[in-house]
């Protein structure tokens, strides 16, 4: 009798999913999981004495410091919404076309990249990003192109 590898995989799927519950399980004809569990109750395994895994006072302590964490997405939403500000600028900014330059912000250093037409629109677009609050220092890689 030749076992369809859906039955088999459904099956080996089955039999893992057993081993790590610690229950029984079977597939129906339908292809239903049904389990038996074990209804006793033990300690899991790394929380008995001796056990390698945890050691005593392990509740106790506190994950991993998350202030480091919390600083860093407070900083890349900062970082963002200077991107966001400096995007929005040369268009208040008259005589500034935008739409060649980049702008990518970390640490509040704001990149500038791409290219503008003329060195007053390359100048313009420098002084503009530079009086955005929040800009800790620009680095200037934008070329001058004419069009």
């Amino acid at each position: 009798m030749k076992i369809p590898a859906r039955t088999l995989r459904m099956t080996c799927v089955a039999a893992a999913l057993a081993a790590a519950t610690g229950g029984a399980s079977a597939l129906n004809t339908g292809g239903f999981m049904r389990v038996a569990t074990d209804t006793t109750t033990a300690a899991p395994p790394n929380l008995v004495p001796g056990m390698p895994g945890r050691v005593a006072g392990d509740r106790d302590q506190q994950p991993a410091d998350t202030t480091e964490m919390s600083d860093k997405a407070a900083q890349s939403v900062s970082d963002s919404a200077i991107t966001t500000k400096v995007k929005t600028k040369p268009l208040a900014t008259k005589d500034l076309k935008s739409t060649g330059i980049h702008v990518k912000t970390k640490n509040g250093t704001v990149n500038l990249s791409g290219s503008v037409p003329t060195k007053e629109q390359h100048q313009l677009a420098v002084d503009a990003t530079r009086s955005v609050e929040g800009v800790s220092s620009v680095t200037d890689e934008l070329k001058v192109l004419s069009r």
